[in-house]
């Protein structure tokens, strides 16, 4: 994510005792019905969402992994549950406020539940924007369909959104078909012209959606976008969520710069649309952050600060130093801002799960700039090509889960011969800023 400044989220529960629910269960299912049970560590393989935005209306089909269980739990933020069935058979649901609880029945197969539901507009880039786009990160994505936020939980989508008044089309994946953190699913509304920016080797489909008016500025920011995805393509592994992927323009309002990582279709800023950084930069989650989901929120660097080294790695790589120098010339100018107090802080806490990542502090220039430059330093201390082999190695053991920054650190050493340990402690533990020299 990049947004504003440029870097830029078991017990029964007693029917009587719930803020909403169903009381009785014709057609319950064998063995049933079986009482709302709190498990929120059920797993779930796949979301596929109708959305009626017309209507405010939608229908969420989960895919549970079988369990003996007999509970399941999903974020709903302030959803309004109609209905909760099995098959034909109403099950017994119980909404504690900002969660849904389901009794289900214990099961060896895959559940399906269909989910049955309105949602609200969120004005705070928490939910359905009333200008037309989602956005959900890090964690309002039950203010649109029922959810489990944590960065490592991983499902496949399937998206049907309808219901936009013409001349407006919905820009949305019909399908996710890797495993995904939540944040990832999203639409955004407005009067698109595409620019087909062409096809990679691997064969994927590169392009960008403006808005009237921003041809210009989508054919700068696009400039080196094609290019840029087959380098990673080519060095970092295959990419995950499609053979169709490209930035959208997104009516963020006054003030808002960068991108959403909302792939295959990323959604940038007006603002920022002309910016070929922030196109590369969301473009490079598609292996980092989503691709190779967090840990915790405390791995933030993981996804930041890998994908803000990469944007201006593959930028020298595929439109030279002309086109990187600059980009390195901001980071460079955002790490003296730091140096001189406007910012230091720790870029790597060292615990896991226990930082919220807004109300901590954690979302911030910090490990945007601190990771880049402790990659770069890498890169000083081993050369580039070892680093972009390391990246690869990590991106091939770790693609579809969920890592942490020690484990990237563990295979920059195992492919490298060379343990980043101490270089680590030095950029993303301490609050200071190190010198901008080579690792030691």
């Amino acid at each position: 994510m990049c947004r504003a400044p440029w870097w830029s989220v078991c017990a029964a529960v007693a029917l009587a005792a719930c803020g909403g629910g169903n009381a009785s269960v014709p057609d319950a299912p064998s063995g049933g019905p079986y009482p709302p049970m709190a498990d929120a560590a059920r797993d779930v393989v796949d979301t596929t969402l109708a959305v009626d935005i017309g209507a405010r209306t939608a229908t969420a089909t989960i895919t549970l992994a079988p369990s003996p269980s007999t509970g399941a739990s999903f974020e709903i933020g302030d959803l309004d549950i109609a209905s909760v069935r099995l098959d034909d058979a109403e099950l017994l649901w119980s909404d504690a406020g900002d969660r849904l609880d389901v009794g289900v029945p214990p099961s060896t197969e895959p559940l399906v539940l269909t989910i049955g539901y309105a949602w609200r507009p969120h004005g705070n880039s928490d939910g359905v924007s009333p200008s037309g786009y989602t956005l959900t990160w890090p964690y309002w994505c039950g203010n649109v369909f029922p959810c489990r936020s944590a960065p490592s939980d991983g499902t496949t989508f399937h998206l049907s959104v309808t219901g936009a008044a013409s001349p407006n089309t919905i820009v949305f994946p019909t399908a996710i078909p890797t495993e995904a953190p939540a944040y990832m699913a999203a639409w955004i509304v407005g009067e698109y012209t595409r620019l087909d920016l062409g096809q990679t080797t691997a064969g994927t489909k590169v392009a960008m959606w403006h808005l009237p008016g921003g041809a210009v500025s989508a054919q700068a920011g696009g400039a080196h976008l094609r290019d840029a995805f087959d380098w990673m393509e080519q060095h970092l592994g295959p990419y995950r969520f499609g053979g169709e992927v490209g930035t959208v323009a997104a009516r963020w309002g006054a003030g808002a710069f960068g991108g959403m990582e909302h792939h295959p279709y990323w959604h940038v800023a007006t603002a920022a649309m002309a910016d070929e950084e922030t196109n590369v930069h969301e473009a490079a989650h598609g292996w980092f952050g989503n691709g190779v989901r967090v840990r915790c929120w405390e791995d933030f660097v993981l996804s930041e600060g890998t994908v803000t080294y990469l944007a201006a790695r593959v930028l020298e790589a595929v439109g030279g130093t002309a086109v990187s120098d600059p980009i390195w010339a901001r980071y460079t100018a955002a790490l003296d801002a730091m140096r001189a107090g406007t910012g230091n802080g720790v870029a790597w806490p060292q615990s896991c799960g226990q930082v919220d990542i807004l109300a901590d502090g954690l979302f911030s220039q910090v490990p945007y700039i601190k990771g880049a430059f402790f990659y770069r330093a890498v890169a000083d201390k081993v050369g580039r090509d070892p680093l972009d082999q390391a990246l690869r190695t990590f991106y091939q053991r770790w693609g579809g889960k969920a890592a942490g920054m020690q484990d990237m650190l563990d295979v920059i050493e195992e492919v490298t011969g060379y343990d980043p340990q101490a270089c680590a402690q030095a950029w993303l533990v301490e609050t200071t800023v190190p010198a901008v020299a080579a690792c030691p």
